[in-house]
Order: C-alpha cells, then structure tokens, then sequence
C-alpha cells in the first residue's frame, strides 16, 4: 500500500473519534506534519519509504486510542457553576418582581420580564454554539458603525426619561443603553489586533477612546459614561502595557472626562455628587432617594416585610432600587447572601479567564467581566449609600427586557469562549 495513503488512512480513523469536526482540520495538518517529519529520519537512517511509513505508524499507537485522547483534549466544555449560579439570580429576580407586582395598581411587570428571559435564553444559546473568532474581523465596522448609530440617535432620537431612543420601524431602541457593550466587542477585536502586530501605541488607544465617551457625555446618562471608562480601562491593560503607558493612559482619561463633564456636562450631574456626600442638604429633595433607600432596608426586620409587602416611599424599585426591595422582602441575610453569590459567581469568571489562552477570547472575557459586574456591584452599593445613585439595573433581577437581553447575550458568549477553550487550532490551517 502507497505510504500516504496509509498514513491518511490512519488520520481518517483518528479523526473518526473526535466528534468536534471543527478541530479536524487543525489536527489533520498536525499528524501530517508529524509523519512528515518522522518518515524523514527514518528514510535518513536508511530504511525504505514503505519500511519508514510502517515504523512512523507503529510508533504513534493504534489510530482509536489516539484519536479518544484527542477528544477528550479538544471536546466543547461547559461553565455549569456559571450557569447555575445565573439561574439562581434569575429565579430570585422572578420572584422579587412577582412581589412588586401583586401590590396594587402595578404594571403587567412579571409577564414582560419572562419575555425578555425567553428572548435572552433564545440569543444565549445561539450564541453559545456560534464561533465567536468570526466575530473579530469585523471589529473595525462594528467600532464605527455603532459610533454613527450613537450620533444619529443623538441628534435624531426622541427622549425617553432624558434618554434618546432610536427609531426602528416602529419601536424605540435603547441604544445608548446597548452601545457600550457594542463598542467593547468591538475594541476587544481592535486590541487584539495592535497586540499581534505589536501596533498598540497611546495615541491610537486615546484616539479611540475619546469620540464614544464624548457622545455619552452629550447624552447625559452618568452612568453609561462610567461603564463605558471601565470597561476601555480594562481592556488597556488587559494587553499588559508598560506601567508608564498605564499611568500615561489614566491620567489622558482623567484629564479629558474632566474636561468633557466641565465643558458640556449639566448642573444636576455635579449635583448627584454633591448630595451623595450628603443627602440630607436636601431630604426632600435631591437627596430623598439615598435617604430613602436606607431607611426602607433598615425597616426590614431579620427576615424581611414579608412577600407582597411593599414600602410607598421610593420609586423605581423594579429597576434603580430592586435590591433595597429584595432586602425589603427577604430580609438583610438574604441581600448578604445574594452578595456572596455575586462575588463567587466573579471568581468563577476569573477563573475562565485565567484558563483561556488565545488572546482575542481573553480580551473579550476582560470586557464583559466590567460590562457586568460594574452594574451589579454598583447597583448594590449605591441602595446603601457606598455609590452615589445613578440609573442601573441589577443584571438578572432588575427589571427591563433590555437589559436583561443584553447580560444573556453577554452570559452567552462568555460560555461560548470557556467552551471552546479546549478547541483552538493547533496550528495556523490557511
């Protein structure tokens, strides 16, 4: 039999275990190159191509076992503490929200949170099995097709509670809300590609930093503006930089935020620090919610008011203050425990990180690790007066289709890059 059509015929069977199709052609080139140079030395040290195939074969070991070992190294894995712990967050939101509204004169809240979880679930699992590499090479269209879409809703959008929306037929997008998270898919694919060519100058991260924060500033929603320097922050150094590049990088933010926030900012946002410090320069006023929300968890015995209770002095409890409602309803034990389930739900994102290798997944796992823990932490901390008070939803329990589809989109990829962290080409297959 001809030499290479044994040693193809010996890629095949292995191949024929490995259920993953995506990694055949990584490891076809792999064994072949294998082969290539083992059949070499032996023809070097004298034997015949037939005789050097039949040794190179024998040497590698029967064609099934190595082909389940290779499975097992390269087969899809899933993050199910990740996602346990998320449909925990789920269920207590569900149920805080249920609360909210079986008290009177409430809206239909319940009926239209479960929509936005059936279209999140529906987003997350196509993008779960979707590869999300393809999405790196259109980073650059996606970077400046969102910035037009953000300026176009600037100047074109109906405002909605301060915020301007943009039309698509008929429905009002909330596209400031969404654009954050947009530009940071996007940056994360820019990144990568400065890294690996060694391009990544402070000029370039500045230039590209600057545009999206000056239009979110014009939009006058704070805390759009705060996700937005995070998440960019993160990914700064997510490409490891010189400490001076850093410190360089930080101090063009601080500068120029100043600077945007001083020329084009309003009144009432200096105000929410103002009164954050101290609320009761105004109780009833603009420090009534910081107020407000404390006393409302501290009238919350050990175990809570109790499910249906609900207290009549602060509003936006689906949304800004859903927290302080749950610790209203279930008690502080229950606000810390949800807490903790935070925190390790954290650890586990930090670990997915630590075991992705390839760089573009990391830098993606950087970003949405701040696009979502940002707004959960913040929105806890701001209930109890840490933070000052801004318009944030708790991820997975606050209420609003948007936002909820948007952290599922986010949960998914996240699972999409730990799945196939195992499943990297081996080599470079062109």
């Amino acid at each position: 039999m001809n030499g290479n059509k044994r040693v193809a015929d010996y890629i095949k069977e292995v191949c024929d275990q490995i259920k993953n199709k995506e990694v055949h052609p990584a490891i076809t080139l792999e064994l072949e190159n294998h082969f290539t140079e083992k059949i070499e030395d032996y023809r070097e040290a004298g034997y015949g191509e037939d005789e050097a195939t039949r040794i190179a074969i024998a040497e590698m070991g029967d064609p099934v076992d190595v082909g389940r070992h290779l499975h097992q190294a390269h087969k899809p894995r899933m993050e199910w503490s990740i996602l346990s712990i998320v449909g925990i967050m789920l269920g207590i939101g569900l149920l805080t929200i249920y609360s909210l509204q079986i008290v009177p004169d409430q809206r239909n809240l319940i009926g239209r949170q479960i929509v936005g979880i059936l279209i999140g679930t529906v987003i997350l699992v196509a993008i779960l099995f979707w590869d999300y590499s393809k999405l790196k090479r259109y980073s650059q269209l996606l970077y400046f097709g969102t910035l037009i879409l953000l300026l176009y809703t600037l100047l074109e959008g109906s405002l909605k509670n301060r915020i301007p929306g943009l039309h698509i037929g008929g429905v009002s997008l909330d596209f400031i809300t969404i654009s954050p998270f947009l530009l940071i898919l996007a940056l994360a694919g820019i990144f990568t590609t400065w890294k690996e060519n060694n391009r990544n100058t402070l000029v370039k991260t500045i230039a590209y930093f600057l545009p999206p924060c000056l239009l979110f500033i014009l939009a006058e929603y704070e805390f759009t503006v705060l996700l937005y320097v995070i998440s960019y922050t993160a990914l700064v150094i997510a490409t490891k930089p010189t400490k001076l590049a850093v410190l360089s990088f930080l101090a063009v933010v601080f500068v120029s935020v100043g600077g945007m926030f001083y020329l084009f900012g309003k009144p009432y946002q200096l105000d929410i620090l103002i009164y954050y410090f101290d609320p009761y320069l105004e109780p009833d006023g603009r420090g009534y919610t910081i107020i407000q929300s404390l006393k409302t968890i501290k009238s919350a015995n050990l175990w809570g008011q109790g499910f249906g209770s609900s207290p009549d002095t602060l509003h936006a409890l689906e949304s800004d203050f859903i927290f302080t409602y749950m610790v209203y309803l279930f008690g502080p034990i229950a606000g810390i425990a949800f807490f903790l389930l935070g925190l390790v739900l954290l650890v586990r994102f930090v670990h997915s990180i630590r075991r992705v290798k390839e760089l573009y997944g990391t830098m993606l796992l950087s970003g949405m690790l701040v696009l979502f823990f940002t707004p959960f932490f913040w929105s806890i901390f701001m209930t109890v007066g840490l933070v000052p008070p801004v318009a944030v939803s708790l991820p997975f329990v606050g209420f609003g289709i948007v936002h909820t589809v948007l952290h599922m989109s986010l949960l998914g990829l996240a699972l999409n890059i730990y799945r196939r962290k195992d499943i990297q080409p081996l080599t470079n297959v062109s």
